[in-house]
């Protein structure tokens, strides 16, 4: 009986899932700030207590309890939410922030965590159309999506940034713009509800445009944060493979 109970102990000491679970136990707490804008349901909003919830806060929360960071989030405006990470106000971003090479020559990233789409919102009855020459198009400021329009549509088009997307998508509901871009998970939100589910329709950008631009979510850490940077990395990984994530992205979408 010894060997079997032998080769048994030796299996679950070199299998990844002991592995996985015995470096993650062991590890060394530490503290780390998150910063977030609010404004942006359903990644990360304030709910009637005025506490932070959202997408991104709960899949963060789960990362920290897997690799034992004790982690609060903060309330920062989303265009100076990576100017504070560079003079160290905060460890960590998790705002909808994708991954693009401009922000990676300020920051680094932990791998993406969800893969934005982002689309254009108009009228139906333009749906055949639908042309962005000449359009008043809305979008949130500082954003990738804003980058984008700057970099492929403005020779053609009019772009008006806002400091939040409810801005973007009441002036589209009031006429005073043409479109709107948003990533995929607002337009979804945003035409749930039966009036404007009538009334406008989400039109995608094609595959090979998304990727020009953005290789995901992902969480913005200062540069050259090692540690920091490989123990999100595996606390998303191990929420992954354990289901976590799964649960929490059903919770939300």
């Amino acid at each position: 009986m010894l060997m079997p109970r032998l080769l048994l102990s030796l299996f679950l000491l070199f299998s990844p899932f002991a592995i996985l679970t015995t470096s993650a136990a062991s590890l060394d707490n530490i503290k780390v700030r998150f910063a977030t804008d609010t404004n942006y349901y359903p990644f990360e909003y304030l709910d009637e207590h005025k506490q932070i919830q959202g997408f991104d806060i709960d899949m963060a929360k789960a990362i920290c309890k897997a690799v034992n960071l004790t982690c609060s989030f903060h309330h920062q405006r989303f265009e100076s939410l990576l100017l504070s990470l560079s003079f160290a106000r905060f460890d960590a971003v998790i705002s909808a922030l994708d991954i693009t090479s401009e922000r990676l020559e300020k920051v680094d990233f932990s791998n993406s965590y969800y893969v934005n789409m982002p689309v254009f919102i108009s009228k139906k009855s333009e749906l055949e159309s639908f042309s962005t020459d000449g359009k008043f198009i809305g979008v949130r400021s500082k954003s990738s999506n804003q980058e984008y329009l700057i970099k492929y549509e403005k020779e053609n088009s009019f772009i008006i940034s806002y400091v939040t997307y409810s801005e973007v998508l009441a002036d589209l509901r009031a006429g005073k713009i043409d479109a709107a871009f948003v990533d995929q998970a607002v337009a979804a939100e945003f035409l749930k509800q039966q009036d404007n589910h009538d009334n406008f329709v989400a039109q995608k950008i094609s595959d090979d445009q998304a990727q020009l631009f953005s290789q995901g979510y992902g969480i913005a850490i200062q540069k050259g944060n090692l540690i920091l940077q490989k123990r999100l990395n595996l606390g998303l990984k191990i929420i992954t493979e354990n289901g976590t994530y799964q649960k929490i992205y059903k919770r939300y979408f």
